[in-house]
Formats: C-alpha cells, structure tokens, sequence
C-alpha cells in the first residue's frame, strides 16, 4: 500500500509539474502585427496635441512607442521613446497622447511580452497646427544655495539656483522643501522670484528641490536634491 501511495504522490507531483510548464509557457506573438487607427500613413493633423492609438494585440503584454522627425531614416530627434506596460488592473493601454510642433514626422509600434515581440509598424504624419504653440518645456534647475551638505546656524534660510530660460510663454519655479530624505514629508513648499526663495525652518536637516513650469502646461524635470542643517 505504502509503494502504490508513493507512486500516486510521483505521478501528482509530475502531472503538477507539467501543468505549471503549461501555465507559465509564453504565447508568440512574433507574427502578429499591430494595427494603427491613427494617425495613419500620410495624415495631415490640423492640430498640436496629437494622439497615437493602435488596436490591442492579443498575448501582449506591452507596447513600445516611439516618434522620429522627420523620420527614422534620417532622424534628427527621437521625440518620443515610451513603453507602455501592463497596469495594476491587467491592462495595457493601447493610446498615448503627445504634443508636437508643426513638421513632419513618423512613429512606430510594437509590441511585446516576455518571450516575444512583433515588428514595428511605422507610419508617416504631418503637423499643421498652431505655429506659435509652445511644446517645449522649461530647463532643469540647479540647485546653488544652500550648498549640498552644509550647515548654518541661522533659521532664516536663502535658497537660490540656476536655470537658462527657454523662449515663449512664461516660466516660474516651485520649490519643495523636505524634512525626509525619502521625500516623503513635504515641510513646505513655495514660488521662486528670481530663481530665489526665502523660509524660515527650525533645527534639523532639510532635502530641497526645484521643478519649472511654464504658462502653456509644460513642466521641466526635477532638479537634483540637495540637502543642509540648520544648527549649532
């Protein structure tokens, strides 16, 4: 009885192992294309917010995206290099949204999941929206003062950075001050004149950052961190 109960648990154990290689095999999806809905080949966009959407691959589990001007051949930026993954809820997007100067351009999909992954599909496009829009985003700042990793016995602090304005609509900086280094406790926050800002903080150590922003929506990315004490 003992032999046959042990030859049952055998088998189970193989038939488990096996049934665990059928779960775990990934689909290949390398002959699968992507379908674009828009823009499509040779589209004139009468607009500057433009949006990329393609229809779902099946077995996919992420989409890579990318825009060229005025093409991939003879490229002169790489405007958008985006992977779009698989979310929380198990869903992958199959739309992303990007705002774009007047000109020409082309983008590519394809997708993947872990084991495979299509050929991109490209297609060319046009921009002829609004001339003057303003698209570009604002130079990072430089954090100056108070210098990384100082100490100063005042309360009363004087921040100051650097940062080369970017012609068009106007531009203001925020900074944030952190007492964490996680950046997670946000002691306070505020509006830069003149690539300045004055606060008064108690004794400890403090984690600050600048981002800018400007009139028409785009934002830079964050500065560095740098960190001070305020104490004897």
């Amino acid at each position: 009885m003992k032999s046959i109960g042990l030859k049952i648990s055998v088998l189970g154990l193989v038939l488990g192992i096996l049934a665990c290689e059928d779960i775990l095999e990934v689909p290949d999806i390398s002959n699968q294309t992507v379908q674009v809905l828009a823009p499509v080949n040779g589209s004139v966009l009468t607009v500057n917010a433009i949006g990329l959407n393609w229809e779902e691959v099946e077995d996919a589990t992420a989409y890579e995206i990318q825009i060229a001007t005025p093409d991939f051949e003879n490229a002169t930026q790489l405007v958008l290099d985006s992977l779009v993954e698989v979310d929380s809820l198990d869903q992958v997007r199959t739309r992303i949204d990007q705002n774009l100067l007047n000109g020409n351009y082309e983008w590519r999909v394809k997708a993947l999941n872990s084991g495979f992954e299509t050929t991109y599909t490209v297609n060319g496009f046009q921009v002829n929206g609004d001339e003057d829009l303003d698209v570009i985003a604002p130079n990072t700042p430089q954090p100056v003062l108070p210098a990384n990793g100082t100490t100063q016995a005042e309360s009363e602090v004087n921040f100051s950075w650097t940062r080369t304005d970017v012609s068009g609509t106007a531009e203001r900086d925020s900074i944030f001050i952190y007492s964490d280094e996680s950046l997670q406790t946000l002691q306070t926050k505020g509006l830069g004149a003149n690539k300045s800002y004055t606060a008064n903080l108690a004794d400890g150590t403090f984690y600050w950052q600048v981002r800018a922003y400007d009139a028409a929506g785009n934002e830079s990315p964050i500065s560095t961190t740098f960190n001070f004490t305020i104490g004897n």
